[in-house]
Parts: C-alpha cells; structure tokens; sequence
C-alpha cells in the first residue's frame, strides 16, 4: 500500500447563506419522564446566488433521475448508469437504507473523458472501480495538484477545492464510488455546487 501525503489546507470562508433562525428545532413534543422528541422542520435548499453555480443543473437532473432507495447494490462495475450531461459523465445516484447524512453515487468517464471542474461544501472520498486517471485538485490562486489514481484507490477531495478527474485511457472508461455527506450539508442549509468559471 502507498500513502501519498498532501500538505494540510489553510481553513477557506465559503460565502454562502447559513439556515434562518426560523429554521430552529421545536420542543413541544413531551413524551413519558419530561424527555422531548425534537421535530425539526427544514426548508427547501436555497440556490447558489452566484453566477457559476451548478445547483440547477444538479436539482433538475435529480427530478428526472431520482436516487435508487437500496439496502445493497451489487456488482459496482456492471451497474446501469445514466447519462450526466452537465458533468460530463454517466452516473447513479443511491439512497442506502437508513442513511440520513452520507449519499453515495457511482459515475463513469468516457474514455478520455473530462469532468466539468467544480467545487462543492460536501465532504467527498473516491474510490476507483475500474480505469486510471487522474485528478487537478487546487484552490483559488494556488497551482493545481495532478493527483494520478487506478483502480482500487482511494481518493479525498478537500472540502470546496476545485477538481477535475480525467481518464487518461483511449479506450476503456473509468468508473468511480463517490460518498458524499449530501444529506446533512443540505439540511444544514449550506449545500452550493459551482463549476469552475472556465468551463
């Protein structure tokens, strides 16, 4: 096994809208010895108000190719996927039994195949089922680091980086796991996606 170490990141500001303080907990629920059950009421996810936000994109595509709800899914590398095009790849979204706060999802590079650089608040790891490449990960005003990756590696993308993973084959496509904690940074209210300005 190899460890590649990265050097830490300086913590960033991400510029977003925080949930209301309407959007508190309510205690009104008194059950058995003075416990309380705590309802908690969020509001729809508010839309990046920047100009390079991919959030439309992503809530669009996710009416029309809703999350498959499974307890397990099997054999990663044969699972039907379903074209991505503002990302530039296939993908599958999946909702696990009982899971509140991660989302994982499988996308799949086209052989030389680019996905759209982006950044998003989610926290995300990478696992490769099939394929190498590699990745440009970076901040603004700091040069990009090429990250290069095959299968059966796994791979962390720090917290808003940009990032781009590219297949470098001419004829096989690459096919990643990607977990995401999705589901808690959106009922946090802090769930923004932005595709790179050059793109």
């Amino acid at each position: 096994m190899v460890l590649i170490a990265v050097a830490p990141r300086p913590v960033h500001r991400y510029g977003m809208r925080y949930a209301r303080s309407e959007d508190q907990v309510s205690e009104d629920k008194k059950i058995n010895d003075g416990d309380y059950q705590a309802d908690i009421s969020y509001r729809d996810q508010p839309l990046s108000e920047t100009d390079i936000s991919e959030m439309v994109d992503r809530e669009n595509w996710n009416l029309k190719n809703p999350a498959t709800e499974v307890t397990i899914v099997k054999n990663l590398r044969e699972t039907e996927l379903i074209p991505r095009e503002y990302r530039n790849t296939k993908a599958r979204f999946m909702k696990l039994t009982g899971e509140r706060r991660l989302q994982p999802h499988l996308s799949e590079l086209p052989p030389l195949g680019k996905s759209t650089n982006h950044r998003h608040t989610t926290e995300a790891v990478l696992y490769i089922i099939k394929g190498e490449g590699y990745s440009n990960i970076g901040y603004d005003d700091e040069p990009l680091q090429r990250i290069d990756w095959e299968e059966g590696d796994l791979l962390g993308i720090p917290l808003w980086a940009w990032h781009q993973h590219i297949n470098t084959s001419e004829t096989e496509t690459v096919r990643y796991l990607a977990i995401q904690d999705t589901f808690m940074v959106k009922a946090m209210g802090l769930h923004q996606i932005e595709r790179h300005p050059d793109q």
